[in-house]
């Protein structure tokens, strides 16, 4: 069987960070990502299933000083393992854009 081909504008950055997964048919999943990019990212889901090309929303807290700000992404399963997903991110707003930004750029 062969692999679909991932074409990627920017470059995936090994970044960890809490995320929570919302797949209707399961609930909420807390994850961990394991790498980042503008447009997508893998998330350890501790062996739960999510299928390939399932939609889900992921989210994700930052922190700036005394203030936190909770940003939510829709996503799509573009792979799914046992040990987790990678993910691409869709409609990605200004705020969401600009905060995984920074964490590359911190990286």
């Amino acid at each position: 069987m062969t692999m679909p081909v991932e074409h990627r504008w920017s470059p995936r950055k090994p970044i960890a960070m809490e995320v929570n997964l919302f797949y209707p048919p399961l609930g909420s999943i807390k994850g961990k990502t394991c790498n980042i990019s503008l447009e997508g990212m893998y998330v350890e889901t501790d062996g739960k299933d999510i299928p390939q090309q399932a939609r889900l929303e992921v989210s994700f807290i930052t922190r700036h000083g005394d203030r936190e700000r909770v940003h939510r992404l829709p996503a799509y399963v573009v792979h799914s393992r046992e040990e987790g997903v990678g993910l691409m991110l869709q409609h990605v707003g200004y705020h969401e854009f600009d905060a995984l930004r920074y964490m590359l750029n911190a990286a």
